[in-house]
């Protein structure tokens, strides 16, 4: 069996590689499912934008450096449907391909590609949209008051705060924790409903496509605070609610933050990183200057993933030293 990348020995061959992105492809794509469902084909449109956006981007690159294009590598796909999944319904379509841009020609490409970016792409070109237009990725279309969007985004259209909003302001969101299962509120496009994101996240798991230990050390340690330290006046299970099925805290824990290149290759530094991502995330929400800041805090994780690994073999080496 060839290897494809020897920094990245958990990616073992392009079989293996394109099974594994297909099957995060598949989930991604499952997630478009309720909100064309609700909204119309609006949805789409903005996903078939910043994919699209992706792939003309790789292309041009390998074209630049006379580099090889390979039809089996479709990674670039996932960076570029992760995109718009943490940004608005509304959002008009030149974000999410300026934002799915920054993610392959600054962030993916320059490193080598996939295996050997030290960043997550999509994490980083949603977090470059957020510091460059927060106003059009934090403004979110109102489906209470409208039932479907325009396909080009023409026309008035209603706003309101997203639950995470409310969240970051003190007070308590107005939809109970149980309405917000199915995602049919203000919020990034697929990153609302908690429940298909949780069906997923366990066909990921199930399939080894994804690494649950850190997803649930990642949602752990979110609660844990958000219990001891609840934002607003209430229990501190309903603390933990909101917290977790608000903004894009579920979606990154399953999709992102299982990322098997930038996260550690140890189990136990997979779960040091998710713990440390997960309180990040909530350091973002409770001293941050947005509403979400789960890509932040994903990206200082990925910078200190390869010191947590570094400290698991150090620990392991001291530890089996005679005494």
């Amino acid at each position: 069996m060839t290897l494809t990348n020897a920094a990245s020995p958990y990616v073992k061959s392009e079989f293996t590689v394109f099974s594994m992105m297909s099957r995060m492809l598949l989930a991604l794509l499952a997630l478009l499912i309720i909100p064309v469902v609700n909204y119309g084909l609006r949805p789409l449109m903005v996903a078939g934008a910043s994919v699209l956006t992706a792939l003309i981007c790789r292309i041009l690159f390998c074209l630049v450096r006379r580099k090889s294009i390979s039809i089996s590598e479709i990674s670039v796909l996932v960076t570029g449907l992760m995109v718009p999944m943490l940004l608005p319904l509304n959002t008009p379509l030149w974000l999410p391909c300026a934002a799915s841009a920054f993610a392959v020609l600054v962030v993916r490409e320059p490193f080598g590609g996939f295996g050997r970016n030290p960043f997550n792409p999509a994490a980083a070109g949603v977090a470059f949209a957020s510091l460059c237009w927060p106003k059009q990725v934090f403004s979110y279309f109102d489906p209470a008051e409208q039932a479907a969007f325009p396909l080009f985004g023409a026309g008035s259209f209603s706003t309101a705060q997203s639950p995470a909003a409310v969240l970051k302001q003190g007070f308590k969101p107005d939809i109970l924790p149980l309405n917000m299962l199915w995602g049919n509120f203000p919020g990034p496009l697929g990153s609302t409903a908690v429940l298909v994101i949780g069906a997923c996240g366990v066909l990921l798991f199930l399939s080894r496509s994804a690494k649950p230990e850190t997803t649930v050390c990642f949602l752990g340690t979110a609660a844990l605070i958000a219990a001891m330290f609840p934002r607003i006046l209430c229990s501190p299970l309903t603390s933990v609610k909101y917290e977790l099925l608000s903004g894009s805290l579920f979606f990154v824990s399953v999709f992102m933050v299982t990322d098997p290149v930038t996260a550690p290759r140890t189990f136990s530094g997979r779960c040091l990183y998710g713990a440390f991502a997960g309180a990040a995330a909530m350091a973002f929400r409770w001293f941050g200057a947005y509403e979400q800041g789960a890509c932040f805090a994903l990206l200082i994780a990925n910078a200190a993933a390869p010191l947590m690994d570094s400290a698991v073999f150090w620990f392991r080496g001291w530890e089996g030293k005679p005494s």
